[in-house]
Formats: structure tokens, C-alpha cells, sequence
């Protein structure tokens, strides 16, 4: 595999004599950024993209970046908004209905099938879920089929959703000692295994043993 660094550099070369692109200007500043690590997890499988965690070792705080302290799935335009949403365990998502149309929030725990809220959502009103359970959940309205969504809940703060393609970055992320784990909706596509990150940008891949 290339290295998506040494690929970016490549392309500064080639632009270096008509000015360096700003898109790719501002992709080299965040990977090469002290703490950020990033590499190729697996593609989204059925549509899911895969999320991956660095957990520090043991006897090391996990204390890290915080996500949204306040997280919010509204219901508008027949959509869920936002369709991806990443949070720390423990953390309660507000699931709100900005539309007057009435709705439904029906949470799913995907790796046990169990249903953990079907909650009825008329217009102005609110349903909350404290995830207390790590892993994927899958989000639909019983009454609009076509709405979905996906949340993520996280042990750790270094935790990112893959693109539908695999490739991730995650940022601010001590140097140190730390179990990588991929999470995906297909087991095979699962892994787990003790990685580095050193003071620079950190390459990783992040998939299964070959």
C-alpha cells in the first residue's frame, strides 16, 4: 500500500510549478498535524461505514477530546439530520422533530438485534437514549421507512467513522501505546491488535491479519 503521505506529496510536486491546490494544501496540513493518525480501514459494509478506536493502555487515562457535549438526531424533511453521529458511552442523544409531520425513533443495537427505544415522535416533541452499551446502533422511523441513521457509542475519545471507502483520520492523539480496533457490520471485517503512535503523523492500517 502507498502511503497516503508520500501520495500528497507527490501531488504537491506536480502542482509545485502553477501553485499548490489548497484542497490538497489543507489535506497535507491536517495528516502531517503532531498526533494525527490516520490510514485505511475497511469500506462500509451494507452501507455502514466501519469506525476505528484507539484505546490507551492500561494504567494510562483515556481522557481525550470530547464529542458533541450535547448530541442532537433531528427529524426534518424526512430525513434524520445528522445521518452519522459518534458519542462517548455513557452520553444521552436528544432525538428531536422539527417538522410537522409526526415520526418515530426506533434504535437498534446492531451487533445484538435488540431494540433499545421505539419511541413516538409527534411534531415539537422529544425522545432521549442514554447509550450504555458500546457499538453500532442503526436508527429508522417506523412511519417513514426511508429515514435512517447511525450511531456509534465509543469507550474511547480516539474514535472516528471511516469514509465509505475506508480511509480515516483521527487527530489529537497522544504518543504512546494503544489497542487499534476496527469495528464493522461484517464480523469478518473486525480486528483488534496493539499498535504505536508516535509524536508525528502515524500511518496505520487498520484492517484484519492478512
Amino acid at each position: 500500500m502507498f502511503s497516503r503521505l508520500s501520495t500528497i506529496l507527490s501531488a504537491i510536486l506536480v502542482v509545485a510549478c502553477t501553485g499548490t491546490s489548497p484542497q490538497t494544501q489543507d489535506t497535507l496540513d491536517e495528516i502531517s498535524a503532531p498526533g494525527v493518525v490516520f490510514g485505511q480501514a475497511p469500506a462500509a459494509a451494507g452501507g455502514v461505514p466501519s469506525v476505528v478506536m484507539l484505546s490507551a493502555e492500561s494504567g494510562r487515562s483515556d481522557s481525550g477530546p470530547v464529542f458533541d457535549p450535547e448530541p442532537v438526531i433531528d427529524q426534518f424533511g424526512l430525513v434524520f439530520s445528522p445521518t452519522i453521529l459518534l458519542v462517548r458511552v455513557g452520553q444521552t442523544v436528544r432525538f428531536t422533530n422539527s417538522e410537522s409531520l409526526a415520526h418515530n425513533v426506533n434504535l437498534r443495537h446492531v451487533d445484538t438485534d435488540l431494540v433499545v427505544l421505539d419511541a413516538d415522535t409527534d411534531p415539537a416533541e422529544t425522545a432521549h437514549y442514554t447509550f450504555e452499551e458500546s457499538g453500532g446502533y442503526d436508527v429508522t422511523c417506523n412511519v417513514h421507512p426511508g429515514m435512517t441513521a447511525f450511531v456509534f457509542a465509543s469507550r474511547t475519545p480516539y474514535a472516528v467513522v471511516a469514509d465509505l471507502d475506508g480511509e480515516f483520520t483521527l487527530s489529537g492523539v497522544p504518543p504512546g501505546s494503544y489497542t487499534l480496533t476496527v469495528w464493522s457490520t461484517d464480523t469478518a471485517l473486525v480486528s483488534e491488535r496493539a499498535v504505536e503512535v508516535g509524536e508525528g503523523p502515524t500511518e496505520l492500517e487498520a484492517g484484519p491479519a492478512s
